[in-house]
């Protein structure tokens, strides 16, 4: 009998050292003095993404704050996660240097979630987090140009993948409505979204056998859309690919309809365009029939269970779809710190890549407890999201992607199909 007490009482301390309690390293780390990882969010609250940025802040806000209660739970003390600003870039590269400038000299932040646009994305980092040695986690920036910026220094990162696999998921879905030998009209906004897309569209659309008409690039800025408009609906293509933001297909939509010859029905967008209610505002003569790629989180428990989260968490707050990119941004920042045992951006970022895919043991982000007490004790973990498996690449960029095909019928905008993509 005295034998298996002692057995027992053995097992029971190594199964609280298991679970971050007696011995392991949480209690042993209590002592120190611990880190706080100090994030600078920033996003677009005006501007032509700001039917997104509201709320994609909001999902990064609950990755630090569902952070912040596992490390409580597994008694973690002196180690945080602490938003030092939230700020707004203004869909503009020089609101989003200023922005940045401001969280990284004044608040003093070593990691910015920033942004969703390219633009503003590159600016900021060639500007400020580069050159201050600042982590920064984009969570939609697409534009191929990212993967090489990243790749020099690996202090840039992004959730969502690069437009080089948008390019592919576009021809796919069009070669499947129009055929892989048509004609197809290219438009885009003279921005670093709209051109690397279209440029990538182009170079795919051609190696596969089909055919680029009229190619117009225009200044979302401009006072008329019209002559650009005209040109754009010339020729008598099979479709149409056109890359741009809500905002400003408010006033190029209506303009295509009014050059004539050109038809929503035959017209593929991509993410940008993938908000039902924005649609509605430019209303049906030039969104009836319109269809798009957009990347997605895979569908299942797991993002059901975000989506009822993030409602339940911010129940005024719109849900977009791309709120999970948000929040893995700050989840993979903050463990990558947890992992390092420090908030210093180039030890984080050392470690980002081995906590986001194999071989650890898969933790998802409803065990970020499990996750952390993990880390802690040494272990390798290999983290699924809220937007999925990320899994990075040596540059930064998600190793897998998954695209829906969306179309706008009716005043609903619902998924038609999807398409897998494996980068490496």
């Amino acid at each position: 009998m005295l034998v298996r007490r002692i057995l027992t009482g053995l097992a029971l301390t190594a199964l609280l050292a298991t679970a971050g309690g007696v011995g392991s390293k949480a209690s042993t780390l209590a002592a120190k003095k611990g880190f706080v990882l100090r994030v600078g969010l920033i996003y677009p609250f005006t501007g032509d993404l700001s039917t997104f940025g509201p709320s994609l802040d909001k999902g990064s806000v609950l990755g630090a704050k569902l952070l912040n209660s596992a490390l409580k739970k597994d008694h973690i003390k002196g180690v945080s996660i602490k938003i030092v600003g939230s700020e707004d870039d203004q869909t503009q590269a020089a609101a989003g240097v200023e922005a940045a400038k401001k969280l990284v000299n004044v608040d003093h932040a070593q990691m910015l979630i920033a942004t969703m646009s390219s633009g503003v994305t590159i600016a900021i980092a060639e500007s400020v987090s580069i050159p201050n040695k600042v982590l920064q986690i984009t969570p939609t920036a697409s534009d191929p140009a990212i993967t090489n910026l990243s790749g020099k220094n690996g202090l840039l990162w992004r959730i969502y993948p690069s437009d080089a696999l948008q390019g592919a998921a576009l021809a796919v879905a069009m070669a499947k409505a129009f055929g892989k030998h048509a004609t197809i009209n290219v438009g885009a906004r003279n921005d670093a979204y709209g051109t690397a897309l279209s440029q990538v569209f182009e170079k795919t659309w051609k190696k596969n056998g089909g055919k680029i008409g009229n190619v117009v690039i225009y200044n979302p800025n401009q006072a008329s859309f019209d002559a650009d408009a005209q040109k754009l609906a010339a020729g008598n293509p099979a479709g149409w690919m056109i890359a741009d933001f809500g905002p400003t297909f408010e006033k190029m939509g209506p303009a295509l309809v009014r050059a004539g010859g050109w038809s929503p029905a035959k017209t593929f967008m991509t993410e940008a365009l993938d908000n039902n209610d924005e649609l509605n505002k430019i209303g049906a003569p030039a969104t009836e029939g319109l269809r798009g790629t957009a990347g997605s989180a895979p569908s299942g428990k797991l993002q059901k269970a975000f989506e009822t989260l993030y409602k339940r968490t911010y129940p005024t707050q719109a849900f977009t779809g791309f709120e999970g990119t948000g929040f893995d941004a700050m989840v993979l920042g903050g463990l990558g710190a947890i992992a390092a045992d420090s908030a210093g951006p180039n030890v984080v970022k050392k470690h980002l890549r081995a906590i986001s895919g194999p071989p650890g043991q898969k933790y998802t982000w409803q065990q970020l407890p499990q996750a952390v007490a993990a880390l802690w004790a040494g272990k390798r973990i290999h983290y699924i999201g809220a937007w999925g498996d990320i899994s990075w690449d040596s540059h930064g960029d998600p190793g897998s992607a998954i695209y829906v095909v969306w179309q706008h019928k009716s005043g609903a905008t619902n998924n038609i199909y999807k398409i897998n993509f494996h980068s490496k």
